[in-house]
């Protein structure tokens, strides 16, 4: 029993150091190719601070979209008031950053204390609340894809779910899918926002279909259990793929997920430690 109970506890610091690693390697890649980098950005204009206040933005209005989509399904099984959602997914997902994501098992904990949830309600509505992002996900990558593929405009195949979202979310309010599918729909497009912005940080704007098309990676590659937060991985699937999506070489692609991981730490640094305090006051 000793050795598996060992392996188990060591196997999340693994990952944590896979993440890590991948994150120091986007870092080396970075540097090994400056001059180019160097280059394209004394090409580029400087960046608009309305750009950058715009990514913040956008981080916020991810982290006010989770907590109130996962508060829906979470409600089929228990209680949460709405800023107390808030507080707790704020700490939760700066919580995830650290090995063996005690952010996830910090609010099953939380949820089975303080509102009465047992564990394995909450843990179900994880899964579901991962069930569904990844059929989002996967159908706005589809759009994106036949929108490239097709010549077809990508506002429509968006646009064409948002009125039976609307309209279920209204008049079946009762069974918290509908509602919450919808919260998680817009918050996916807010992922593409962000993209949009942290590419025209750097002086390489991209289409809104690439845009797209890197949020459905992004959102798919945060949820993969390797790393909390898919820190290291993200960078590097956005990397990847930018010469396909966006034509842009790997560097820039890498940049751009930088750019934008560094607007998500401050602002879930913030919003963490606020919720940490909050929460803290509230259960004492």
């Amino acid at each position: 029993m000793t050795e598996p109970r060992r392996a188990g506890t060591v196997r999340p610091y693994v990952r944590f150091a896979v993440g890590v690693a991948l994150l120091a390697a986007a870092a080396a890649l970075l540097w090994s190719r400056r001059g180019d980098l160097a280059a394209a950005f004394e090409a580029a204009q400087a960046p608009r601070l309305g750009d950058v206040a715009g990514l913040l933005a956008c981080v916020v209005a991810n982290v006010v979209l989770t907590a109130a989509y996962l508060r829906l399904i979470l409600s089929r099984y228990g209680r949460v008031g709405g800023l107390e959602m808030q507080a707790v997914i704020a700490v939760a997902t700066l919580m995830n950053y650290l090995p063996m994501r005690p952010g996830m098992f910090g609010r099953i904990a939380y949820h089975r204390r303080v509102n009465g949830i047992p564990v394995a309600s909450t843990a179900r509505s994880i899964v579901e609340a991962a069930g569904l992002s990844a059929a989002i996900a996967l159908f706005l990558a589809a759009v994106a894809a036949i929108s490239a593929a097709g010549g077809w405009s990508l506002w429509y195949g968006v646009a064409i779910p948002l009125a039976p979202l609307i309209a279920g979310a209204w008049w079946f309010r009762r069974t918290r899918w509908l509602p919450a599918a919808l919260l998680r729909y817009l918050e996916v497009l807010v992922w593409a926002l962000r993209y949009h912005l942290a590419f025209a940080i750097i002086g390489t704007p991209v289409s809104p279909t690439a845009a797209l098309a890197f949020a459905c990676v992004g959102v798919i590659a945060t949820m993969v259990p390797v790393v909390g937060n898919g820190l290291g991985l993200r960078e590097w699937a956005i990397g990847l793929l930018a010469p396909f999506l966006a034509a842009a070489p790997l560097e820039i692609g890498v940049t751009a997920d930088l750019v934008n991981r560094g607007a998500e730490l401050i602002v879930i640094g913030t919003l963490g430690c606020a919720g940490l305090w909050w929460l803290s006051r509230r259960t004492r």
